[in-house]
């Protein structure tokens, strides 16, 4: 593990967590929302509950008897044999998503569920896209400045790659609409979601860059009422500990039943 290449500055993550606000978050909502949603569905008693994350407020209020821990990069869980593992909105900020999936199942019983939510790929690429543009226009080049999200296609193979069984990976999109481009920043700096890169840069911008982002924000969405749209991607992950009790997948060919008959449609050859 020394030899990982780190991209996270964990010292960075802590304090901006410092200053966030615990009880005004609407990412942690939506994330304690989509995972509800998803648990709504599976129809199985879970009584030993592990959530990891780096703010407790909301999935506290909601999942009540659960045990917390910290997303550190080694996880210290109080016990083993959870049979519900929730990675709560903080994968995006490890140094190893893989390993933290790994030590995951580690102190899950066989058959028991992970559930993991993050901010994906398409996060903030409105304003990645405009801060890069104004770079290069005022200095010829650009610099890390908004933090790199994890792919939907890298999500799934993660799971694999820890041994999940079962993966899954898909992918809700949110457009939060604000008044300027200021306003964004404001909230992801009291949710605590900011650059929080090991080589971000550490001085303080030109007043310069923000202004030109700024406009080119504006620009680039051709709003009529001047607000401006800010995308959140939520990735949610489903993995499965291995147990021999679990379903395997079919076979290749061996369905008892032609897709078309299944979908009640007319089964058409496609053409030469």
């Amino acid at each position: 593990m020394g030899n990982r290449k780190e991209i996270i500055d964990k010292e960075a993550l802590a304090r901006s967590r410092l200053r966030s606000d615990k009880e005004d978050n609407f990412l942690q909502e939506l994330a304690v929302r989509e995972i509800e949603d998803r648990l709504k569905f599976i129809k199985k008693r879970f009584e030993k509950i592990l959530i990891i994350c780096g703010n407790t407020y909301y999935w506290q209020k909601t999942f009540r008897g659960a045990d917390f821990i910290s997303d550190d990069e080694i996880l210290k869980p109080p016990r083993t044999g959870y049979n519900l593992v929730i990675h709560g909105m903080s994968l995006h900020y490890s140094n190893d998503p893989v390993g933290q999936l790994i030590q995951c199942q580690s102190f899950m019983e066989k058959g028991g569920l992970l559930l993991g939510i993050f901010l994906g790929g398409q996060t903030l690429n409105e304003l990645r896209a405009s801060i890069a543009s104004a770079e290069i226009e005022l200095m010829g080049g650009i610099s890390p400045r908004v933090l790199p999200m994890i792919d939907i296609r890298d999500a799934g193979s993660f799971l694999m790659r820890a041994g999940f069984s079962l993966p899954v990976a898909d992918i809700s999109v949110n457009e939060i609409n604000y008044k300027t481009p200021l306003d964004l920043l404001y909230d992801l700096r009291k949710m605590g979601e900011t650059n929080v890169q090991k080589h971000r840069l550490k001085k303080f911008s030109h007043r310069k860059l923000f202004s030109l982002a700024s406009d080119k924000y504006i620009e680039s969405q051709n709003s009529r009422n001047k607000r401006v749209k800010a995308t959140f991607e939520l990735i949610t992950i489903t993995g499965w500990a291995p147990s021999q009790e679990l379903p395997k997948p079919l076979k290749r060919g061996s369905a008892k039943m032609r897709l078309a008959e299944a979908l009640n449609v007319k089964e058409e050859k496609l053409k030469d």
